[in-house]
C-alpha cells in the first residue's frame, strides 16, 4: 500500500532528528549573539579603562648645582592672562618647590604652563602689575634686568620697528607724549650695527649686552618733551641687512621717573631679512 504524505513526514521526522535539527538552529542563533555580547563587554571595559587618569609622577627633587639665570623675557609687555616666556638656565627639570614671580606676584602652579631647565612659560597673574620678573630655585634667585610692562591699549604708547630700506630700520613711538627718556635693547645678527638718534631723541649711552641667546645692544636716550602723539622716529638703525633685527625690551619714563605703559604690535617687534 502506498504511503501518503503525512506518513512520510512522520517516518522522516523522528524525535532524534527533530532534536538534532533544533540543536543546530539554536547554535546558529546563540553563538553570534554570545560573540556580540562579549565584544560589547570588552569595549565597555576598554572605555572604562580609558577614563581612568594616570597621575603624573614627579621624581624626587634634584635641583641644579648652579644658581638660576634669566637671559630674556618674551614678550616684555602683556596683559593679565597673556603668557610670557622666560629664557635662561638652571631652572631645574621640574618645578618641585621652586617659584616664579611675574609683575611682582607669585604665579600659581595652575598659571605655570611649562617648566624646564631652560624655558618657563607663565600666564600673567590677575593681580600682577608693571614690575619685576624673577625666579627662585632651591634658595637661589635670579631677576630679569627689565620690567614686565602691563598695558591698556587705549592708553598705552606703542613702540616698534619699521623698515626704511634693505639696510636701514627705525625705532618709532606713537602716543609717546609725556615721555622724557627711554631705553631699548636691540637684538641683531649681522655686524656692524650703527644706531643714531633723531630730531626727537638723543642717545645718552649705548653698550653691547650679549647673552647666551645672541647679540644685543642696549641704548639709553633722552626725549624732547614736545614729542607729538603721532608716529615719531626715536632711533635710526643701520646694519648690513643680513639676519633679523628685533626689540628685546623697551622702556619709556615720564618726567616723574615713572614707567609708562607701552606695548608693541607683534608684527612690529621684529624685522626679518
Amino acid at each position: 500500500m502506498q504511503e501518503n504524505i503525512y506518513e512520510k513526514i512522520h517516518r522522516i521526522l523522528t524525535w532524534k532528528r527533530v532534536i538534532s535539527f533544533n540543536a543546530v538552529i539554536l547554535a546558529i542563533l546563540v553563538v553570534p549573539l554570545s560573540l556580540n555580547l562579549a565584544q560589547q563587554n570588552t569595549e565597555n571595559r576598554s572605555g572604562a579603562a580609558g577614563e581612568i587618569s594616570i597621575p603624573e609622577v614627579t621624581p624626587p627633587p634634584d635641583y641644579p648645582q648652579s644658581p638660576p639665570k634669566i637671559e630674556r623675557v618674551t614678550m616684555f609687555f602683556g596683559k593679565t592672562g597673556d603668557t610670557i616666556v622666560i629664557l635662561g638656565n638652571n631652572f631645574g627639570a621640574y618645578q618641585w618647590e621652586s617659584r616664579v614671580y611675574v609683575g611682582n606676584v607669585e604665579a600659581t602652579k595652575e598659571q605655570i604652563v611649562r617648566w624646564s631647565k631652560t624655558v618657563l612659560e607663565v600666564k600673567i597673574p590677575e593681580t600682577a602689575r608693571t614690575g619685576k620678573v624673577w625666579v627662585s630655585v632651591n634658595g637661589a634667585s635670579a631677576s630679569w634686568d627689565g620690567s614686565l610692562l602691563l598695558y591698556d591699549v587705549a592708553r598705552a604708547s606703542q613702540v616698534g620697528l619699521r623698515r626704511v630700506s634693505g639696510t636701514n630700520v627705525k625705532l618709532f613711538v606713537t602716543k609717546g607724549s609725556g615721555a622724557v627718556r627711554g631705553m631699548t635693547e636691540i637684538g641683531y645678527i649681522s655686524e656692524p650695527i650703527i644706531i643714531t638718534g633723531s630730531e626727537f631723541a638723543k642717545i645718552e649711552n649705548q653698550v653691547e649686552t650679549p647673552d647666551a641667546l645672541g647679540k644685543k645692544i642696549k641704548v639709553e636716550f633722552s626725549i624732547n618733551e614736545n614729542l607729538p602723539s603721532n608716529e615719531s622716529t626715536l632711533l635710526n638703525i643701520s646694519y648690513p641687512g643680513i639676519g633679523s633685527i628685533e626689540i628685546v625690551r623697551a622702556e619709556l619714563y615720564d618726567r616723574n621717573g615713572g614707567l609708562m605703559q607701552i606695548y608693541s604690535d607683534p608684527l612690529n617687534v621684529k624685522i626679518l631679512p
